[in-house]
């Protein structure tokens, strides 16, 4: 068991301090086939990984299709996540099923990616994910966006336009601010997550649908964004097949929208938008009937400055769901008709010579007590019924290979990370927050590890 001390925790909060101080003077994942197909370094595209650069939002935006490459052996990529977890508790029971309470080690995901373009004088390309949950112990279909762009101008000025197909809302998003891509770009998966999540971040892979975007250059440096997508949940048979059954059942379609100003300059930029989601879900275990409603309404900014050997990137998202409980309140499922969920998360990023990263965030999940869906339970319960979280994370990364990998294989890519989350409140409280005798202090996480990419 792993206890830090008040020095430690100094420590760590003067890191996480320093970091936001520097603000004030992207999950599409860095793959070498990308870097393959273009002959530039992973640092043409990405801050480190997997945050876009100005350069990476453009290879994105025109269908991943950039370099004219027929699908070959050089699209394909292969991704592995191997880390070790050590929370502040033991988690009696396990971290997870075959995993002990505590100090863990586990290759947590394995990807096989095809990435690039399928048929360019068309400009059809794809991103396509297929993952290996060594967690869960379970292979599934990930992250696929497949597109076909095109140009054209409008009111003479020039227009990328396309078209999409893809499996989660926000993946196709250019800017590392929606869920999808948003800190944090690893997920210790063996530490305890909190009670609530937006519907942003919880469909993915379990929807697929169709949608068109487009970006439209005002001047060299001003683009607007714009994009609609349409979404409906798998078949429940679809699911299981591919590995992430049971389905979240939504009636009818669910619309997508994305609207984004970009400025930028140089290698730098600033982007403001905002992002929505509305569905209808069925409660728990119905699949026909009445249903509920969720409605995601959410603003977000990006700023980067990017030179020769420094790189400054912020993030801030913020999302509010408004949930109307149509089916499940009368069912008992809830116990207001209505309920609110919000989250904000800030994230400062500094990568000094495309090697030494660190990066600090700020994320809070707050929403109104609902003794229905937030119980008094151990370890993920809440004893005041409410889903209340705010964590402080600090991480630190070293990539040497950013710029070019070894000789036999220069796309390959490595991110070396040390990354310690504090939490001072989960699940509505500080201290016996489940009801149990838990405290936010026991999911304090300290996760440490590598992430390969080759």
């Amino acid at each position: 068991m792993i206890h830090y001390s008040k020095y430690q925790r100094h420590i760590l909060g003067l890191a996480l301090f320093g970091g936001l101080t520097l603000a004030h003077p992207m999950r599409a994942y860095a793959i070498p086939s990308f870097a393959a197909q273009t002959g530039e370094p992973c640092s043409a595209c990405h801050i480190g990984f997997p945050q876009l650069t100005a350069f990476g939002r453009e290879f994105k935006l025109q269908g991943y299709v950039a370099g004219g490459m027929f699908p070959q052996i050089k699209n394909l990529a292969v991704m592995s996540q191997i880390g070790y977890t050590a929370l502040h508790s033991k988690v009696p029971g396990g971290l997870a099923p075959d995993y002990p309470s505590n100090n863990a080690y586990s290759i947590q995901q394995t990807s096989l990616f095809f990435g690039g373009a399928l048929y360019e004088p068309l400009g059809l390309g794809a991103f396509i994910q297929t993952t290996y949950d060594g967690v869960a112990h379970q292979l599934h279909w990930d992250n696929t966006d497949i597109r076909m762009t095109r140009t054209a101008s409008l009111f003479d000025k020039p227009l990328f336009y396309g078209f999409t197909f893809n499996n989660n809302p926000g993946v196709t998003d250019l800017w590392n601010t929606p869920p999808s891509w948003g800190y944090p770009f690893i997920t210790a998966e063996l530490g305890v997550g909190s009670a609530a999540s937006v519907q942003l971040s919880s469909l993915a892979q379990s929807v697929s649908g169709i949608g068109t975007y487009g970006a439209l250059n005002l001047t060299p440096g001003d683009m607007i964004y714009a994009e609609a997508d349409i979404y409906k949940s798998l078949p429940n048979r679809t699911a299981y097949a591919l590995g992430v059954g049971p389905a979240s059942v939504l009636d009818g379609s669910a619309p997508y929208w994305r609207l984004a100003y970009q400025h930028s300059w140089a290698g730098s930029s600033v982007e403001i938008g905002t992002i929505g989601l509305l569905d209808h879900p069925y409660p728990s275990g119905f699949t026909h009937g009445p249903s509920d409603e969720l409605l995601d309404v959410g603003l977000d900014s990006q700023i980067q400055w990017i030179n020769a050997n420094h790189a400054l990137s912020f993030q801030a998202a913020y999302i509010h769901e408004h949930q109307h409980w149509s089916a499940s309140y009368p069912l008992g499922l809830t116990a207001n008709p209505n309920d609110t969920l919000d989250t904000l998360t800030l994230t400062v990023s500094y990568l000094l010579h495309q090697k030494y990263g660190v990066t600090g965030t700020y994320n809070q999940i707050s929403g109104n007590a609902d003794q229905a869906l937030y119980a008094a339970s151990p370890i993920g319960g809440s004893a005041n019924n409410k889903p209340n979280t705010t964590s402080y994370t600090t991480e630190l990364d070293y990539y040497p290979f950013n710029t070019g990998g070894p000789k036999f294989f220069p796309w390959a890519n490595a991110k070396f990370f040390v990354e310690n989350t504090i939490y001072t409140q989960f699940n509505g409280l500080a201290r016996n927050y489940d009801g149990s005798g838990r405290s936010a202090q026991g999911n304090d996480v300290l996760f440490t590890g590598i992430w390969l990419a080759f």
